[in-house]
């Protein structure tokens, strides 16, 4: 068994680790332009329908023949993998993908996508940055579940 102090050291060792991800890119806010908000109220009967869920990523791969496609397969807290294509292939790599929570709203109807049947959309933030379109998937926090229910 080792001592305390070694345990310790060999935690923060571990997260110092995982902290040597890539830095978080950031914007310029005066190059940033986001779209004007929605001037028509949905009520919130119309809003509860809408099924938003907490999904981690499986698998994640180029869809081919697609510029735009990746294929994710995804743990939605069911006992079944859900399928869902997102035109993310500019912004993402497949392999910087797996492993990362997302948030998902999973009852859409079902649509073909090249040959592929998508289960849902992934939620992303869409912006204009100097003229150029800007992407960001929403990524959670890896502590939260596969499958919970955002309201």
């Amino acid at each position: 068994m080792k001592p305390l102090e070694e345990e310790g050291e060999a935690n923060s060792a571990a997260a110092s680790k995982e902290n040597k991800e890539e830095p978080k890119k950031t914007l310029d806010l005066s190059k940033v332009k986001v779209e004007p908000l929605f001037e028509k109220e949905v009520d919130f009967d119309t809003f509860s329908e809408s099924d938003f869920r907490v999904v981690k990523v499986k698998k994640c791969q180029e869809v081919p023949k697609s510029k735009k496609l990746l294929k994710f397969t995804l743990d939605d807290g069911s006992d079944q993998d859900r399928v869902i294509l997102s035109g993310i292939k500019s912004y993402y790599t497949a392999e910087e993908l797996v492993g990362k929570t997302l948030l998902a709203i999973t009852n859409l109807p079902a649509r073909k996508m090249m040959g592929e049947e998508s289960c849902g959309m992934l939620l992303s933030a869409i912006y204009d940055y100097d003229g150029e379109e800007g992407l960001d998937l929403i990524i959670l926090d890896d502590s939260i579940p596969a499958g919970a229910k955002i309201y």
